[in-house]
């Protein structure tokens, strides 16, 4: 099971959550699972008038790497 770190941000609020996946979730499946958490109350909401547009959301996810236990090789060296 992975880790997926979820962001919503613009229209004035941001909101982050990290979600559990089985497997490497769909575009569909990360809008669903953030209408879900938003209607049950639990992806906090917050105000924010930052640098974001006022008349459109930005949704971005990533997995989240537990760094003891995954590794990556890059140029031959794990790091």
């Amino acid at each position: 099971m992975k880790n997926y770190k979820l962001r919503l941000f613009g229209a004035g609020v941001r909101g982050e959550h990290i979600l559990p996946f089985n497997i490497e979730p769909t575009q569909e499946q990360i809008e669903n699972a953030v209408t879900i958490l938003i209607e049950k109350g639990l992806m906090e909401l917050k105000l924010e008038s930052g640098f974001h547009r006022k008349d459109c959301w930005t949704l971005t996810y990533e997995e989240v790497l537990d760094n003891k236990k995954e590794k990556e090789n890059i140029l031959g060296t794990w790091v």
